[in-house]
């Protein structure tokens, strides 16, 4: 996923508001943990918000894609950052504070992934430590057919991506890619299987993984943020 796509993903996603986020997710974590010193970022992707996350929190990364690994590590050179699938994540050391953001949950695909993947991030917390995932799309939500598109520019590139929500089990989304460049124009396909989860199921996740758990929406976080605490 996003393997031939990796040095568009910032592109993409140039408007997205990496600062912010990680102001409200250092605050979210304090709220729960104000010790909190150290954080994992799970499936970290490019290192948007390791950046931010830096300026509070002595942080490592983890994504399952090696490409998105290269670009954070070109950002983050003194960050430790591994290459790891998080439903089978092992690190030799336990964390403040574990997120997962940017709905990374929703290639999980599956319920018995979820809850692999939320003990193994429970299991990386350390006493008191806090879980934070943001969630895929909500099931009410889901529209079959839908077109959505999102466009960037500057003087090397211009780029178009449509994504079609397609009626695949728990959602299936197909990107169409226009890169245009000097060299001429290319079109990419790019399909990820999605799997979106409900609210009863995500809580189950956590409480299986032993964290008390809560769930709020807010501006910056309008899918919502899933809290979990370790005992």
């Amino acid at each position: 996923m996003y393997q031939d796509f990796a040095g568009l993903y910032d592109r993409i996603y140039a408007d997205k508001d990496y600062a912010a986020e990680s102001a409200e997710i250092a605050r979210l974590v304090r709220q729960s943990n104000p010790s909190a010193q150290s954080l994992l970022d799970v499936a970290c992707g490019t290192g948007g918000h390791l950046v931010h996350l830096l300026d509070d929190f002595t942080c490592e990364g983890t994504d399952l894609n090696p490409a998105m690994l290269e670009m954070a590590r070109q950002k983050l050179p003194k960050t430790p950052l591994h290459e790891a699938d998080m439903t089978t994540l092992k690190l030799p050391r336990s964390f403040d504070a574990v997120v997962c953001m940017f709905s990374a949950v929703g290639h999980l695909k599956t319920v018995e992934r979820l809850k692999s993947a939320v003990g193994q991030m429970a299991a990386h917390l350390a006493p008191g430590g806090v879980l934070l995932i943001e969630p895929w799309i909500d099931p009410a939500d889901w529209i079959v057919g839908h077109v959505g598109v999102d466009t960037f520019e500057d003087d090397e590139v211009k780029v178009v991506r449509m994504t079609h929500a397609e009626p695949v089990d728990r959602g299936r989304l197909v990107m169409e890619w226009l890169i245009g460049t000097k060299a001429g124009v290319t079109r990419l396909r790019d399909e990820h299987e999605m799997g979106w989860f409900t609210r009863s199921e995500y809580e189950s996740a956590f409480t299986d993984a032993g964290l008390s758990v809560h769930f709020e929406r807010s501006e910056l976080f309008t899918r919502g943020l899933y809290t979990g605490i370790a005992s």
